[in-house]
């Protein structure tokens, strides 16, 4: 084993001891958890209210993210005013995520502790143009 699939083993088992190491969407897996993910936002859909099992009202924003040519998801960002900052172009990373699966696909939502925050475009992230091939792959 080399060292670079060493250190994604450690990083997969929850070790937070590995610095400087994020999952790539193609990683991701429904039922587990998302420590650090850094994507680009391809668009931020109008917010929703929704209405819990538990009958308490609050607001769903989904956002389309990529971090690869044809490596998108929906990160689903719930409560009052999430996402408001948000737009197309911009990079954020995610931290303690969640990975489920709704509809067949593979979504990403914030736990109880976690968070995401727009950081430096440094492009280590493919621009737009280059993660969706037509306007089409937007919508899914």
């Amino acid at each position: 084993m080399n060292h670079v699939h060493f250190e994604r083993l450690i990083y997969w088992l929850g070790s937070t001891d590995v610095k400087g190491f994020s999952l790539k969407l193609v990683e991701v897996e429904a039922g587990k958890n998302v420590t650090e993910l850094v994507v680009r936002v391809l668009s931020v859909a109008p917010p929703r209210i929704i209405t819990t099992r538990g009958g308490r009202k609050t607001q769903l924003t989904e956002v389309l993210v990529a971090d690869e040519p044809g490596a998108t998801v929906i990160l689903s960002l719930w409560g009052f005013g999430e996402g408001s900052g948000l737009s197309a172009g911009k990079v954020i990373k995610i931290t303690d995520g969640w990975a489920k699966e709704w509809r067949g696909k593979v979504q990403l939502s914030l736990g109880r502790s976690g968070h995401y925050e727009e950081i430096p475009d440094d492009d280590s992230i493919a621009p737009i143009t280059k993660l969706v091939s037509t306007k089409e792959d937007m919508t899914n």
